[in-house]
This record gives structure tokens, sequence and C-alpha cells, in this order.
């Protein structure tokens, strides 16, 4: 164990149990301690840049507890801040002091010294403090609207011909996905919500809204939940397997899923057939 890792537990920023955790995982994946601890959650990235300041001597900063000056943005170039992750701060008299992330880097600190003619002092600062102030004062990077170049470029998408080679039923039901494809996996087991917009005429697919993008080709596990059956009031469930044949975006992040049945007894797809016509103008 390195003397400075060695430090996190004697500080009691970590203990035992999470080095040697944290290590494993550095060792896996070929990335530094200091990652591995943030993504497991040990540390934040904050915590590791006051753990540095701490052992440095070197002042911790957080960008977002200052006003930047616009006489000091224009001292050093927005791209050659956001290429090199640092933000100047403030001016005192002939000594312009700097945010960034490795204030260590003498190579760095030096070219600034060039280009400004100014004394630099180099304060530390965590990675998305650095990059937030950046959007903040100099607005978004350019790269950010790069699509802008090539939207109008593109030609249109074509259409699954199968959607429409029946005609459509409108259908408004409740249903709840859940993804059969060990390919993808979502950070939570709960199924996914939507709601059924209409059925083919003879209940072969359906189309449905949901809020997270699927890709085409992924399989699904498919349960409707109308609020009650077509000849009595007890809730009536539907359950059938399919497969994603398209996904587009509609606004506000919804997106709308074509979905083709690959699984579905005859009793199920009849019950969604006339449910879109007790259910489909609702």
């Amino acid at each position: 164990m390195q003397d400075i890792t060695l430090k996190l537990i004697q500080d009691n920023w970590i203990d035992t149990q999470q080095f040697n955790l944290a290590s494993q995982e550095s060792e896996r994946t070929g990335k530094s301690i200091w990652a591995s601890l943030i993504k497991l959650g040990f540390l934040s990235s904050e915590d590791v840049a006051i753990f540095f300041a701490q052992e440095t001597g070197i002042p911790y900063v957080r960008v977002s507890d200052y006003s930047i000056s616009s006489e000091v943005l224009n001292l050093v170039e927005e791209g050659f801040c956001r290429e090199n992750l640092f933000i100047p701060l403030f001016k005192v008299k002939e000594k312009l002091y700097i945010a960034m992330i490795n204030p260590l880097d003498t190579a760095l600190v030096d070219r600034i010294t060039k280009i400004t003619g100014l004394d630099i002092e180099p304060l530390i600062s965590n990675i998305e403090s650095i990059n937030s102030a950046l959007d903040t004062y100099y607005g978004l990077s350019e790269e950010a609207f790069a699509i802008e170049k090539f939207v109008f470029k593109q030609q249109p998408l074509r259409k699954i011909g199968y959607w429409r080679e029946q005609e459509r039923l409108p259908l408004k039901i409740p249903v709840y996905l859940q993804l059969d494809d060990k390919e993808i996996k979502l950070h939570y087991s709960s199924p996914i919500e939507g709601t059924t917009c209409n059925i083919s005429h003879g209940g072969t697919a359906v189309g449905l809204n949901i809020f997270l993008f699927i890709p085409k080709g992924v399989k699904v596990n498919l349960e409707f939940k109308p609020k009650h059956d077509l000849n009595s009031s007890s809730p009536l469930n539907i359950k059938a397997k399919g497969e994603i044949i398209y996904c587009r975006m509609e606004k506000e992040q919804r997106y709308f899923l074509g979905i083709k049945f690959i699984q579905i007894d005859d009793e199920s797809r009849n019950k969604l057939i006339t449910l879109a016509g007790k259910y489909g103008q609702k």
C-alpha cells in the first residue's frame, strides 16, 4: 500500500475494506485507485480534491463560490481553458489565481504565465466544478451543437413497412414492459410504465408511448392492465411477448414504440382487439 493511499485510511476518509474493494476494482479495470474509489461511491471527486489539497498545502476552491469578472476571463482563451481543465478566478495586483485539477502541472502553469504575463497562483478544484464554471461563463461548448451541421443533410428516416400493413385501431390502456434481453440492463428492476396508442386490426402489433428509449430488435414482456374486465368489474391483466420494431422519440423525452407480438394466445389477442373498441376513444 502506497503512503498516500495509506493516509486515506489513517485520516478516516475510507476504511480498509473499502480500500481493498477499490484496489480490486483498480486492478480489474486498469484505472487508478482514485477513479475506483469514486466509481464505487466511497469518495466523491470533491473529496479527492480536498484530500490532495490537505496533503500538498495548496488551497482547495469551489469555483461556484466566486463571481468571475469578464476582464479575468478574457486573459485566457476558452479553448485553452477547456483543453487543460482550468479556469481563471480573480486577479490581485499582478497575480492571477486559477482553479486547476492538477496545480502541480508546472509546465501548464508556465504556459499560462507566458500567455498572461502575470504571476500564477494555482489552486485545486475538482473537474465537475471547473467544467460547470466553464459552461456557465463561456456557454456550452460548440461541440455540444455539432449535430446541427448534419440535421438537414440526413435523408428522412424510412418508415417501417409492416407498421401500416394493416388498419390501426385506437387503443388507450396502461401497459407495463419488462426487458427480456440480457444485452440491455437498467438501473432498476421495476416494470416500465407506458400507455398503448393503437393496435393492428389483426392484433399482430401494438403501438405505445413510454419514457425510455429501447432499440430495435429487443424482446420485451408486456402486461396490459385495463381498469376492468370486459364483462365484469374485476381487474384484467393480459400478457404477451413482443419485439421492438422501431422506437421514435416524441416531444418531452417520450418515445413511441412499434412492437410486434411474438407470443400471445388467441384469447388475449381477441380481448385487446375488443378493448380497442371499448377504450379506443377514451
